[in-house]
């Protein structure tokens, strides 16, 4: 499923992205030590950044890969 990110949550022992999917909002929660990875790998200066950002979401929900 891929999607919008359309905000960004600092939930303090996780991050929470909120996508918009087309047909529906999903929610996909993201430890912070991979959050400080995503951030690192996309050149950002913090998670908030992801927004607007397009991204694609496993069935499973336990991948998720920015496009």
């Amino acid at each position: 499923m891929s999607g919008t990110v359309l905000q960004v949550v600092d939930a303090k022992s996780f991050w929470l992205l909120v996508i918009n999917t087309g047909d529906s909002i999903a929610e996909q929660p993201v430890e912070s030590r991979y959050m400080a990875d995503i951030v690192a790998g996309e050149g950002l200066a913090d998670p908030y950044e992801l927004v607007g950002w397009e991204v694609e979401l496993s069935e499973d929900g336990m991948t998720l890969a920015f496009l």
